[in-house]
């Protein structure tokens, strides 16, 4: 690989989807790809890649002045902000460190909030991510957004003892695989020509949990039933006592409007994969089987 490569910078690399990419573009290899460099906040991160061969730098959203040295000589940034209100800041000052570092182009990792549907005016951590996605657009640097639906890896953990306990009502709920969003994020980093000033809505397949169980039911060759949760619920989790409590609100918030069905628009399906990876995505069905380990207390 030539030193003129461009660098690619993955935040949350130890993430659902930031992993599954990082797997993927170090698989590239050849002379024509990206030199892959990996943000990481804590040391056995980092020695975690370098056993991989993979270069990293020390970056935290939290701490502003890691920001210069981290985007040194880099080209493309994957860029994900953290589950807080601090998003905001976040998303502001890494853009403007980006552009000051001289990155080229952003892929940005938002929310599904599709123009004039409910969930872009009613639920107000989407909003925040509008604003941060206004902001990277308004920088003159390239970009482009992912924007998925509910994922398909929500549903580990909430399989167990022949139960699907879910939060999601009796509503359609459109799903996609982080493996997928990370085949896309992929896409577009090796290729911005191709991608840039593109917004991808990724759902692509919008299921009730009833229908869900029951293609649970039959993978796993056992009666999986479901078992809706109020959102109420939420709050006796361990998560609303770890969550930062703006953040936790807005999801509550999210289930109560989902569940009273004010918010159609978590049913809503594209058709676009196939368009930008010239492959198929991943359905429920396949994803089960393909994490059937993970599904093992159910």
């Amino acid at each position: 690989m030539s030193p003129s490569n461009p660098v690619a910078l993955i935040l949350g690399a130890t993430g659902r989807t930031g992993s599954h990419l990082v797997n993927l573009l170090e698989q590239d290899g050849g002379s024509d790809n990206l030199q892959l460099r990996v943000a990481v906040r804590k040391p056995e991160q980092a020695e975690t890649f370098a056993q991989r061969g993979i270069s990293t730098v020390h970056l935290d959203l939290d701490q502003i002045s890691t920001y210069e040295e981290a985007l040194q000589g880099v080209q493309r940034l994957f860029m994900v902000t953290g589950y807080t209100v601090d998003m905001l800041s976040q998303g502001k000052n890494l853009t403007d460190a980006a552009k000051d570092a001289g990155v080229e182009y952003i892929v940005h990792v938002g929310t599904f909030h599709q123009p004039g549907r409910p969930q872009a005016k009613l639920i107000r951590h989407y909003i925040w991510h509008q604003l941060v996605e206004t902001y990277i657009e308004a920088s003159g640097i390239g970009w482009t957004h992912l924007l998925p639906n509910a994922f398909m890896q929500n549903f580990f953990g909430s399989v167990q003892d022949g139960k699907l306990r879910m939060f999601f009502g009796q509503e359609r709920v459109g799903l996609v695989d982080c493996f997928d969003l990370a085949r896309v994020a992929a896409a577009a980093l090796r290729a911005p020509q191709k991608h840039s000033g593109q917004k991808y809505f990724l759902s692509v397949e919008a299921l009730t949990m009833n229908e869900a169980a029951q293609i649970l039911s039959e993978e796993l060759g056992k009666t999986i039933a479901y078992e809706p949760l109020p959102a109420a619920d939420l709050r006796k989790l361990p998560i609303g006592q770890t969550m930062e409590p703006a953040y936790f609100e807005c999801i509550v918030r999210q289930m109560e409007l989902l569940q009273a069905g004010q918010l159609p628009d978590f049913a809503d399906v594209y058709h676009n994969i196939p368009q930008i990876l010239g492959e198929e995505p991943t359905l429920f069905r396949e994803f089960v089987r393909n994490n059937l380990a993970a599904f093992a207390s159910a």
